[in-house]
């Protein structure tokens, strides 16, 4: 399916726009998809209090049609080539819990309906064990439920119209943050994070809640998605082997210094 993020308002994606670093490269390090077109997310707003504290969340949901939640089977991939042999289109197991701040309201802009004081956090954890090893790693294996990637996020959006949507945050945004971590990825050196979530087949449509507290209404989803890094991210505790060939090219240099060495050694002074 494919990932994209939703136009923010005028004044949030501005605010964004002008956090953001001069010069930075954001990079896409990994995606996951669903691999039916069943519902896996959920967003639940009771609509009871005028003081919202719990009557707004969001969470996965283990089946298209369950109530409570639970962990969806995605496929997920990492986007470095040294990974792309053993970790593409791998059944990860997803957990994704969110709530909306109190008396945050919906804004309607010409139909696109824009929640903001989205927080929460996700999870993918590998169903299976997996092994990288070949020419660029020392063979090393990743326990089944080894953490693929996970994070935690505030002051997200959730935005949309219609049937499609998404929710999306930037830690370059005023008062936002976004945190990564993984058993695969080092995300130590990295300044810029952000996560793109994308809601399709929204039912029923996009709509703002009538009830007092002026969230969006409940809906279903299918949600795909992408997380991006400034600068990318690292591979963590792997080693990486030079192939044969380059092996073969660094005894070569070795010799040749060492040559060098022993004939500018026995030059001597006039």
């Amino acid at each position: 399916m494919s990932v994209f993020k939703v136009a923010l308002a005028a004044g949030v994606a501005g605010a964004a726009l002008a956090a953001q670093p001069a010069g930075a490269v954001i990079t896409t390090f990994a995606t996951f998809s669903v691999p039916n077109a069943n519902a896996n997310f959920r967003f639940v707003n009771t609509g009871n209090s005028s003081v919202r504290t719990t009557d707004a969340t969001y969470y996965t949901t283990a089946t298209k049609t369950a109530t409570t939640p639970g962990t969806a089977l995605v496929r997920f991939s990492f986007l470095q080539p040294q990974f792309a042999a053993y970790v593409t289109n791998t059944t990860a197991a997803f957990t994704l819990n969110g709530t909306v701040a109190k008396n945050s309201t919906v804004t309607n802009t010409a139909g696109f309906l824009l929640q903001q004081g989205v927080s929460g956090s996700f999870s993918f954890l590998s169903t299976t064990a997996i092994t990288v090893g070949g020419p660029l790693f020392i063979p090393h294996t990743y326990a089944a439920g080894s953490n693929l990637l996970s994070g935690t996020f505030s002051k997200g959006v959730i935005g949309g119209s219609g049937s499609s949507g998404s929710e999306s945050d930037s830690n370059v945004a005023p008062g936002s943050m976004v945190t990564f971590t993984s058993d695969f990825l080092d995300f130590t050196p990295t300044v810029e994070r952000d996560l793109s979530l994308a809601l399709s087949s929204i039912v029923p449509s996009l709509s703002q809640h009538a009830g007092v507290n002026r969230a969006l209404s409940t809906f279903r989803a299918v949600a795909g998605g992408q997380f991006s890094s400034d600068p990318a991210p690292l591979i963590n505790g792997i080693v990486v082997v030079p192939e044969p060939g380059v092996w073969v090219l660094m005894i070569a240099g070795f010799g040749l210094v060492g040559v060098s060495t022993r004939r500018r050694g026995g030059v001597v002074a006039a």
